[in-house]
Order: structure tokens, then sequence, then C-alpha cells
């Protein structure tokens, strides 16, 4: 017969019921909650989605280990994901590390939520809070208040109740070896996942391109070279010349036959090279016009639910426009908080669904000759746009 406060028996029957509830949150729920955060950002395969500090610390490791742009951060994001599956095995394995473990990793990540709650509200105001997403799980996570409350929870659960099984004696080689097997899983399919296969979206599926205040589309040649009007039929006449071929609109890179799952683009480098020659570029729904390849055009990134792409458009691109100006749309927006386009004189080109692309909006850049020649990635940086919008006037 097991004595109650005896050393060597089991969990007294006082202590059980408290004993079995922290078993079931620290050696399954919560291990079972970092696990499917992982395989979620795993199936995404979009850095972007990840929490903006671990994002932008991993952004600013980019070239670590020869890795540099996309590369760099598949390896990272994939490398995050088989951290957690290594803790997550840990504390499902060894009892004695167990507490301690995910006290550590569910008070990391209220420290984060805590961060982007507190910068959220700062800068876009609590509403603003309520419609972001964590990064926890990807871009289907919940806003960082309420998964603050689902991580609040857990840890109190942690920390309140008592270690399951205190009394007995567990082997740290057997905990161990199964902790290495669980983590030696986790690794493989961190880094053994193919990447998503990536479909550029028809052409003809999305919303026409506009050329400026005139509002009229351009048709796009389902092979990415160019644009090719729509004429009615017409009586045969004489032959007459043929005009002349405008070269900056040929040069236009064609449409790729295979897609990354995602762009990373490195604005900073982008400076002094011609702007057609990024690959993003011949992702667009259609060319732009011909005459970007001659004198000076102001283009920028923007996403129509964007609210300081939008605070710039306002400030900065309504009514006559002292430069010609070419917006290009990110299409990952949500369509229930598409901001109305301000600008009547933009030239609008959309990049095509499919892959995901990592960008922080709003981006402007400053084009001579069709080559970039300054870049502003801050909005809120008030000379460095003015640089860009004003520069050589």
């Amino acid at each position: 017969m097991a004595v109650p406060n005896d050393p060597t028996s089991g969990a007294s029957p006082a202590c059980a019921p408290c004993s079995r509830l922290g078993f079931v949150i620290t050696r399954l729920a919560v291990p079972a909650w970092i696990t499917a955060g992982s395989l979620t950002k795993l199936v995404e395969n979009d850095p972007r989605n990840l929490p903006k500090p671990i994002f932008d610390l991993v952004l600013s490791l980019d070239g670590t280990f020869g890795l540099q742009g996309v590369a760099w951060m598949d390896f990272a994001l994939r490398s995050i994901c088989g951290a957690e599956f290594i803790i997550a095995g840990m504390i499902l394995c060894m009892p004695r590390l167990a507490r301690p473990l995910a006290v550590a990793v569910l008070a990391l990540f209220c420290a984060i939520l805590l961060w982007l709650i507190g910068t959220g509200w700062a800068k876009d105001g609590f509403e603003a809070v309520l419609k972001g997403s964590c990064g926890c799980f990807g871009k289907s996570g919940m806003n960082p208040l309420y998964m603050l409350l689902i991580d609040g929870a857990l840890l109190g659960g942690v920390v309140l109740t008592r270690r399951a099984c205190r009394n007995v004696h567990h082997s740290w080689t057997a905990g161990a070896g199964r902790a290495a097997l669980v983590s030696a899983i986790g690794i493989a399919v961190a880094f053994g996942m193919p990447a998503r296969t990536v479909q550029l979206e028809d052409p003809g599926a999305t919303a026409p391109a506009t050329d400026g205040a005139a509002g009229g589309s351009a048709p796009v040649n389902p092979n990415g070279a160019g644009s090719s009007p729509t004429t009615e039929p017409t009586t045969p006449k004489d032959p007459v010349v043929a005009p002349p071929v405008v070269p900056a609109a040929s040069a236009w890179p064609a449409r790729p036959a295979s897609v990354q799952p995602y762009y990373l683009p490195e604005f900073a480098g982008w400076v002094g090279k011609p702007l057609a020659s990024q690959p993003e570029m011949a992702l667009l729904d259609a060319p732009p016009p011909a005459s970007i390849g001659s004198g000076t055009w102001i283009v920028m990134l923007y996403r129509a639910d964007c609210e300081h792409c939008h605070e710039v458009l306002e400030t900065h691109f309504v009514g006559t426009l002292k430069r010609p100006t070419l917006l290009i749309g990110i299409p990952d927006h949500d369509p229930a908080n598409e901001q109305p386009m301000p600008c009547t004189e933009c030239t609008i080109r959309t990049f095509l669904k499919g892959p995901n692309y990592v960008v922080q909006t709003p981006v402007v850049m400053r084009i001579k000759d069709g080559v970039v020649e300054a870049v502003c990635t801050d909005h809120e940086d008030a000379a460095s746009l003015a640089d860009v919008l004003e520069g050589g006037l």
C-alpha cells in the first residue's frame, strides 16, 4: 500500500487531479499548439507571415551562411519551424524539462504578442490591431490580442498546475532518446516538405490595366510579351507603311515559364539598374506604357487595402501629376478593406496572383530612362520620400 507522503510512491491522491491536468496542458496541449503553428507556416511557405519582429530579425540576417534573398528566407523559415518541432518533441518526451521549456516558449510568444499589440496600437490604433494577424499561424492566424489570451491561458495553466508524476524517477536517457527521434522527424518534415507549386492566374481573369486619365484598358497578350489592341473588322484598303516599332515595349521581359513560391525584392539593390531587369516586373498583368523607358517616372508598389498606401496616394498623387506615375498593385489584399483609388492620372498595373510577394508597402521609386534612380521604403521618412518625388525637378 502506498503511503501518500512516501517519496517512493506515485503522486498522492490529493494532488492527482492537478497532476493529470498539468500533464494534459504541459505535455500534450502545449506541444500540439506549437506543432500546429509550425505546420501551418510550412504549408503556406511565406516568410512574410512570420511575426513581424521575427521577420525583421530574419531579414536583417540576410546573407548568413552564404545564403541570400529567397534562398536565405526559405532556409530561415524552415529552420524556425524545425526548431519549434524540436522544442515540442522535448516537451512531449522529457518530463523534467517539459515545464521550464513550456514556460520559456509561451513567455516568449506572449512577449512578441505584447510587442505587436503595443506597437500596432501606438501606430495605427486599436481597431487596426484587431484586424491584423499575429503570424503565429501564418496568414490564417488570429489577431494578436486573441492569440495573447490563448497563449496566456496556456502559460497560466503550465505555471499553476503541478507537474505530473512529480515523485516518479524518469530516465534521462530514455526521454532524450525519444525526444531525439521526434526531433529528427520534425526536422525531416521542416526541410523535406516541398515548396508549394505556383501557377500564375490566367491574365484574362484579372482586372484590366488602366493607363492614366484616359482610363483605357490594355488587353493582355497571353504570352506576356506585350499587349495587342482589339480592332473592329475593316474593309481592305491599299497597303500602307507600317508604323515604327517602339523598342521599349518589346524590351519588357516576357512572362516566365515557371515562377518561385514567393519573391523578396531587395529594393536597395535596384538603384542603378533597369526596372525591367527585375524578375518581379515580368509578372505584371500587362507591360507598362512604352514611354516608361524615357524621361522620369514615379513607380509605386501598393496594396489596395493598405491605409498607409492610401495616405501617400491622397497626399501626393491627387489631381494633376508632376510626373507620369505607374502604380503596381500587390494582389494579396483583402477586398473587404479595399480603399478607393484617388489617383485619376496614374497608370495602374497589378502583379499576377500565384506567388507571394514579400513586400512591405508602400514602396516609392523614381525611374529615369528606365533605370531606378532612388527608392523610398519608409513612407514616414519625409526626407526620403520627398527626395524620390521631387528629385531632379
